[in-house]
């Protein structure tokens, strides 16, 4: 089914009463026909490795459950219909559904890909989605914790009150790059850049981290 029969079937949908058999049923055929139809969108595609489709079906269910509720707020004039529904996908289901999967709401920020490419210093393709998942909790709390204070004397050149473990802890809680600028005064690309370096620089680390099966004592006293 076509773009225009997605959106005269949606048309058709609204004009039946809510609650009645008929719009049901009309609703029904809608999400069967837009699932069928390849003309949903597939935001942050390439990121959120071994995890996407597990965030992406979660936020496609999340989304007909609110288009069957609420069709009657979309508006022809404004939007085609799978413009609409594409918009909502990725700038509101895709977003909620992030956490769902990988933990907590505002755990990580949807700007970018979880730890932002660490699963290219970390992971091989092999690697399934449980692995990932928990080497990127065990990751944070290390960093957190800091065992070594590597992370905290990890620091901007000509900022050195500004240390790399206040930054990801900042990012992974959500915080975008601009408020961080804000709060530290610092420029954006001074600050992302030092991140990504960083990462790298810790690559080998973190691999010895993700690849111990336990947790050293002083990191299970912080649990």
């Amino acid at each position: 089914m076509n773009e225009q029969q997605l959106q005269e079937l949606a048309l058709q949908a609204q004009q039946h009463a809510l609650g009645t058999t008929i719009r049901r049923i009309t609703l029904s055929k809608l999400i069967d026909d837009i699932y069928r139809s390849g003309k949903l969108c597939h935001p942050y595609k390439g990121q959120f490795s071994g995890v996407y489709e597990q965030i992406y079906q979660e936020a496609v269910q999340d989304l007909f459950l609110y288009i069957c509720k609420n069709l009657h707020k979309y508006d022809p004039e404004r939007a085609s219909f799978m413009t609409w529904v594409n918009m909502l996908l990725s700038q509101r289901f895709f977003k909620e559904a992030i956490p769902k999967i990988i933990g907590k709401a505002n755990e990580i920020n949807v700007e970018s890909s979880v730890l932002e490419n660490l699963e290219d210093l970390v992971f091989d393709d092999s690697e399934n989605e449980d692995n990932y998942i928990f080497a990127f909790k065990k990751i944070r709390r290390y960093i957190e914790i800091d065992p070594k204070g590597i992370f905290k004397q990890a620091h901007i050149k000509k900022y050195p009150q500004v240390n790399f473990q206040e930054i990801a802890v900042k990012r992974w809680s959500g915080i975008s790059w601009k408020d961080i600028s804000e709060e530290l005064n610092i420029p954006v690309a001074t600050l992302s850049n030092f991140y990504q370096r960083t990462l790298e620089k810790f690559r080998d680390e973190f691999r010895d981290l993700c690849g111990s099966e336990d947790l050293t004592s002083e990191e299970k006293n912080y649990e």
